[in-house]
């Protein structure tokens, strides 16, 4: 199985790995990206995710990749778009697996990845003075 979603609203983690159960599941890996206070830095006020096509598609690809690059059963990847406070969640990855091994090293391969698509498509604002 493979969730993939763009989020406009907050999302419950546990509701997706609840999903994620299987007999020959034996480890479920969780990943939860927040927005961080400080960048560079810098106090940041928020960040902007907009419904960039190319981004979405690219973070999309992600999940096909790991299903096929890892031993792995489900890969879910949700990812929040508009405009984001402190502290709000903006990414979700999850990935269930026989052993922790498969999953631990599928969703360290995706986040690192997902990290590459952020350094373009994320706009960070900073409070007054920050910058």
């Amino acid at each position: 199985m493979k969730m993939f979603e763009v989020a406009d609203n907050d999302f419950s983690v546990e509701e997706i790995i609840g999903s994620m159960g299987a007999p020959e599941v034996g480890a479920v890996v969780a990943y939860v990206g927040v927005v961080r206070g400080t960048s560079e830095g810098k106090e940041v006020a928020g960040i902007e995710f907009d419904r960039d096509e190319e981004a979405i598609d690219r973070v999309r690809a992600l999940a096909d990749n790991a299903l096929g690059d890892f031993e792995i059963e489900d890969v879910a990847i949700v990812h929040r778009v508009g405009q984001l406070e402190v502290g709000d969640k903006l990414l979700l990855i999850a990935v269930s697996a026989a052993h922790r091994q498969a999953a631990f090293d599928a969703c360290m391969s995706i986040i690192d990845s997902i990290k590459e698509v952020h350094s373009g498509w994320g706009k960070e604002t900073y409070k007054q003075g920050a910058g």
